[in-house]
């Protein structure tokens, strides 16, 4: 059983993976989260594809943004299995590469995160966060700049609500060590 993936192109069809056990308590169906108690615990990961447009090229297991497996896979189908150790809390996605004969390599599917909880880890991957933070910097400079101005208690509320999870999830970083660049807006001298 392959749990069905969300996907990016009409090209791939039926990319996904499938925790088939979540151990310490094996499952014998596919799960969509999994929790693991305090320590290492390992996911294993059954993934199967299929392309009938574009060429597959390889797979990959994304672990917390991260590639953490990539293998090759003929163009038309493939297949696989990966055991994944599991110490914190992170999310799992598949991956599909693709490219057609005189075309470069695209991301041809990836299917949606499965989410795995482990006692006392928090679910906050270093390279999300990062990437978060840059999002709302990246929206609060066009909402400075270039987007039209809303009326002024609006456009308040709207700098309100970003700086106030730009500064969150800025501390939250700061408190897991999380290293990240500042802009000179927030800089400060711990970092120096």
């Amino acid at each position: 059983m392959v749990r069905k993936a969300d996907q990016s192109s009409s090209a791939i069809k039926g990319a996904g993976a499938c925790l088939k056990t979540c151990a310490p308590n094996p499952s014998p169906v596919c799960v969509k989260n999994c929790h693991l108690p305090t320590g290492e615990g390992t996911v294993d990961v059954m993934w199967q594809v299929a392309s009938v447009t574009v060429p597959m090229s390889r797979v990959e297991l994304i672990v917390n943004g991260e590639i953490r497996e990539s293998v090759a896979v003929a163009p038309e189908e493939g297949s696989g299995h990966w055991s994944v150790k599991v110490d914190k809390s992170s999310w799992l996605a598949l991956l599909v590469r693709g490219h057609c004969a005189d075309k470069p390599e695209i991301i041809a599917a990836h299917s949606s995160p499965v989410m795995i909880t482990v006692d006392g880890s928090r679910m906050l991957a270093a390279a999300d966060a990062v990437t978060i933070l840059e999002q709302i910097e990246g929206t609060l400079a066009y909402l400075d700049t270039v987007g039209t101005r809303a009326e002024d208690v609006a456009y308040k509320r709207m700098r309100l609500v970003l700086t106030s999870a730009h500064r969150t999830l800025h501390i939250q970083m700061h408190q897991l060590g999380y290293y990240h660049g500042h802009t000179p807006v927030e800089d400060h001298p711990e970092h120096h």
